[in-house]
């Protein structure tokens, strides 16, 4: 059996692993755009200089020489050929199947703002190629502009403040981090990079990119007229699925390519996983991008293991969960940072160096924010995911643990 593998981030290589743990003998081939296996969680440390790029690697050395993996890294999939069962890529080379696994993430989506495509300093921060470019850049200015206030921005924000950039981030939303964050949450950041030197402008947009005449950044102009001199901007503004290969192919494509619960696509022995599909998300029960870490992992084992004969389901696709740390403050969120109406009930408990906050609607926990104390945070983003009733009182839910859910199945096993 032949196996293809486009993409080698943690889905790809989970499925490569996957499908080696179910078939002994099958003939593995990862393609890949990336040169070097490496985390994109891991980039943030290595723009600021906290680890080098060999150290962002995310798998053992020996990992494709242990599963029997080839590896073609550096060449990218153009075109997606399947009545030949095959792909042919940008180096002139066609690589053929039996089953296919499309895993090649998104990339870096640049919002219309003028001169954001002239720019020679405009990046986005999603492949090494990207912290190289920053980096260069960053030596040779003083100031940045990052283009939104998300998780992406402000690692690119703090990573270039260490590297000794003054920064400035401008954000759409009431406050950075809007989709992982309240306010109050949110602020506590806040205060803390600007007390580091970052500006932070909220409730703004970037209206034009400055360049002189060869093309270089020198400023950035806002809605408000107001302009900020720098010589890089940093685009975190969103991402979109890298599928352009499957142009006028029979693929199905929505905002990602189209899977079902065994991460198939509409068309035979092709399967999709990770960043660059769509799925079902058991929070909202609404098919949806679901572009973090570990369901990229978990869909990538899926798909491998169903690639190579296995019937398996994926369960738990939960994309509402979100950690961070940023100067030694920790939090952690699952599903709605606000309550989306009246219908729900929040309840927010504050002490010196904590914050917490419990959404509830209908006696299920629908939302939660932990800041400082991420206690119990496992047993919260369980019961959010499972829609579990709680059944405690409110006094009791800032000391929920998993003592209160545990039920015992007949085989031993206990389940929340």
């Amino acid at each position: 059996m032949r196996y293809l593998i486009l993409g080698a981030s943690a889905t790809g290589l989970s499925a490569a692993g996957a499908i080696r743990q179910n078939d002994p003998w099958g003939d593995i081939t990862v393609l890949s755009g990336d040169r070097h296996i490496y985390s994109r969680c891991l980039l943030p440390d290595v723009l600021a200089g906290r680890r080098d790029a060999a150290a962002a690697r995310f798998v053992p050395e020996d990992f494709l020489r242990r599963n029997g993996v080839r590896w073609a890294g550096g060449v990218k999939a153009v075109k997606l050929l399947p009545e030949e069962k095959g792909v042919a890529a940008d180096n002139g080379d066609k690589f053929f199947y039996d089953k296919l696994l499309i895993a090649t993430g998104s990339s870096s989506y640049l919002p219309p703002v003028e001169n954001i495509n002239r720019g020679r300093q405009v990046y986005g921060l999603r492949n090494l190629e990207d912290v190289w470019d920053i980096t260069r850049a960053a030596g040779n200015c003083r100031q940045a502009v990052i283009m939104g206030g998300g998780l992406v921005g402000v690692d690119a924000a703090v990573s270039l403040n260490e590297k000794g950039l003054a920064v400035v981030i401008v954000e759409i939303a009431g406050h950075i981090l809007p989709l992982q964050l309240d306010q109050r949450a949110a602020a506590s950041y806040e205060a803390l990079f600007r007390n580091r030197g970052i500006e932070i402008i909220t409730g703004e947009m970037m209206n034009r990119i400055i360049l002189d005449d060869r093309q270089n950044v020198t400023g950035v102009q806002l809605k408000s007229g107001r302009v900020i001199p720098c010589g890089l901007v940093v685009a975190a503004t969103g991402v979109r699925p890298n599928i352009d290969f499957l142009e006028g192919t029979p693929v199905e494509v929505g905002r990602g390519i189209k899977v079902n619960e065994y991460q198939e696509t509409s068309y035979p022995d092709i399967y999709a996983a990770g960043d660059v599909c769509e799925s079902l998300e058991v929070f909202t029960g609404k098919v949806a991008p679901t572009p973090i870490w570990p369901l990229a992992v978990l869909q990538g084992q899926v798909a491998g293991t169903n690639m190579a004969g296995g019937r398996r389901k994926i369960v738990n696709n939960f994309a509402f969960k979100n950690s961070m740390e940023f100067y030694g403050l920790n939090t952690v969120s699952f599903g709605f940072p606000e309550a989306p109406d009246t219908s729900y009930t929040t309840y927010i408990m504050e002490s010196p160096g904590s914050y917490k906050k419990y959404i509830f609607k209908d006696g299920c926990l629908r939302g939660a924010i932990l800041q400082g104390d991420i206690s119990r945070a496992g047993v919260t983003g369980a019961l959010i995911r499972k829609n579990t009733p709680v059944g405690v009182a409110p006094g009791k839910l800032f000391d929920l643990n998993y003592a209160y859910f545990f039920n015992q199945r007949e085989n031993g096993e206990f389940v929340l």
